[in-house]
């Protein structure tokens, strides 16, 4: 097993391990790391068979690895045992004096400071139902006469510090992370990962835009937001709908619908059929004190 710093990392071969995982995650190739966690390292076994981001911070002489933000599921990508799993986690327990990080839903890690998280997904390969709230919602839609378009790259970042800017301002994301959040749509632009959709009224004013990602495996959610919430016409419903028929056209087999740890969200998500897969999260505090208390 190899530390790399991220100018020795062949980025061709780690994002060939991560399409070859068994958990071939979006989040975890470079051009998506490159943006969210600038610098991010590695520990590599072999020739790039089984492979780990390390997403470190260093304060007060202390190293930190942390989760980036817009970035869940990292851990372990390629072929590995429970035995390499391990030997991986014995490296970082030693060299991190404060861990907090989520772990993709291929690992079997069994240790102490392991919570169970979840996200909601489609799998192309079984059936899945819409429900009657989502099927009346999308339908409300379509008769108000909404129109779905995929956004022409050239307008979505306007679009999205215009829309998705003060949502993510809500959610108390500071302004260095919501520069990292253009720069990872800038990012999958060039990596022409990015899909963007709006829902139009007959003014052609957005009443909902939504960003996704995918790799041609996997299909996430990234952000999205209505500008129609008092008037709740059913744009989100018909835009969700959408992009899950278009990414099951392109042959996508995993769509993510990128959390649900909340109970409303969670039922949004069910009524399009979507599932809880299961991952886990990772925290270990070996801080001196005070600092050990501060970040409990």
């Amino acid at each position: 097993m190899k530390f790399l710093k991220n100018s020795e990392i062949d980025f061709k071969k780690w994002d060939e391990t991560i399409l070859l995982s068994s958990a071939p995650l979006v989040f975890a190739q470079s051009f998506y790391l490159n943006a969210t966690s600038p610098g991010w390292s590695a520990l590599v076994k072999g020739n790039y068979k089984c492979i780990m981001p390390l997403t470190a911070n260093r304060k007060l002489g202390i190293n930190y690895l942390l989760q980036p933000p817009f970035t869940p599921q990292l851990g372990l990508f390629g072929r590995f045992t429970k035995e390499t799993e391990k030997e991986f986690f014995d490296f970082i327990n030693a060299g991190y004096k404060y861990i907090h990080i989520e772990l993709n839903h291929s690992s079997s890690l069994k240790a102490n400071g392991i919570k169970e998280k979840k996200t909601f997904i489609i799998d192309y390969k079984t059936h899945y139902n819409y429900n009657s709230n989502t099927k009346r919602n999308i339908a409300k839609a379509q008769k108000a006469g909404w129109v779905v378009e995929t956004m022409d790259e050239k307008d979505v970042l306007a679009a999205s510090k215009k829309l998705i800017n003060p949502f993510l301002k809500k959610l108390k994301i500071n302004a260095s992370q919501i520069k990292q959040f253009e720069q990872l749509l800038i990012n999958a632009m060039l990596n022409e990962s990015l899909t963007t959709i709006a829902v139009k009224n007959g003014e052609n004013k957005i009443c909902a835009l939504g960003h996704f990602i995918s790799n041609g495996k996997h299909a996430v959610y990234l952000k999205g937001t209505t500008v129609d919430k008092v008037g709740h016409s059913g744009s989100m419903h018909l835009l969700m709908h959408h992009a899950i028929e278009y990414y099951k056209k392109k042959g996508v087999a995993m769509f993510d619908f990128g959390g649900g740890q909340k109970a409303s969200i969670a039922q949004f998500f069910e009524g399009f059929g979507a599932l809880p897969l299961n991952y886990s999260e990772y925290k270990v505090n070996n801080l001196p004190a005070p600092l050990k208390w501060l970040k409990k």
